[in-house]
């Protein structure tokens, strides 16, 4: 259950995407080491994602491994890829269940091979899925994903086309079959954005939370859609203009 009014339920963001930051210093914090912290992580994964479309929110992406994230410890990385086949491997079922469809962004050629194939079979498995939307971020770097999408148009238009748009531009993204996120959710409190969906980030609503990921339960979660179900969404427009546009849609849809 939720605390969510009838009128919050209405103003909800359909694409949340979450930087899941600070399970190494939960870890520490308790004198633990780091890849409990991740393990317990990815069990809070379960709660929020489940959390999310029990509330009604259909696309969810996870900022999961950087491409920053390479220059880890080897331990480290290679514990994260085996709770990475762990988390797909038992989630499976679940998500064929509830219609959850997975995605993924990033170079997914930089991940080991026991991990890449276990996203892959996952993303082949729930392709059919379509009530749900999950999406991991793995290996994935905004900047180089903007390289690549630039390199992607200049090929296929091969200089020809002369009037650029978002629209055009965007269909050469890694998240060109997704929504722009609403909102951007980071733990641990940090203020950064950390190379994640810059462009597609644009006109997002950011949240940040103090708690570390691990801490950051179903209340934490909720309490962050409330924030932004309050904010006005301006897209560079006044709140007067806000206003008047609501009144002509509402005069055209009585």
């Amino acid at each position: 259950m939720h605390d969510l009014t009838p009128e919050d339920l209405k103003r909800l963001p359909s694409h949340v995407a979450i930087i899941m930051d600070g399970n190494g210093r939960w870890a520490l914090s308790r004198g633990k080491p780091r890849l409990f912290g991740h393990r317990n992580g990815v069990e809070n994964v379960r709660a929020i994602v489940n959390s999310a479309f029990e509330i009604g929110i259909p696309y969810i992406t996870l900022y999961a491994f950087s491409t920053e994230n390479q220059n880890r410890p080897g331990e480290e990385k290679s514990g994260l890829m085996l709770l990475l086949e762990e988390f797909l491997k038992r989630e499976l079922k679940n998500m064929m269940g509830d219609g959850v469809r997975l995605r993924a962004i990033g170079d997914l050629n930089g991940l080991p091979e026991f991990a890449r194939n276990a996203v892959e079979k996952t993303i082949e498995k729930t392709m059919g899925n379509e009530k749900w939307n999950l999406t991991l971020a793995l290996n994935y770097g905004s900047r180089q994903e903007i390289l690549q999408a630039v390199q992607s148009y200049a090929t296929e238009s091969n200089g020809t086309e002369k009037n650029l748009n978002w629209e055009t531009f965007s269909s050469h993204l890694q998240t060109k079959d997704l929504p722009d996120p609403d909102l951007i959710i980071r733990t641990s409190g940090e203020f950064r954005l950390s190379n994640f969906l810059l462009l597609q980030a644009a006109y997002a609503e950011i949240f940040v939370s103090p708690l570390h990921w691990p801490d950051f339960g179903k209340d934490a979660f909720v309490d962050a859609l409330k924030n932004y179900t309050n904010r006005e969404r301006r897209f560079g427009k006044t709140g007067d203009q806000l206003v008047t546009d609501s009144n002509k849609l509402l005069s055209k849809n009585p």
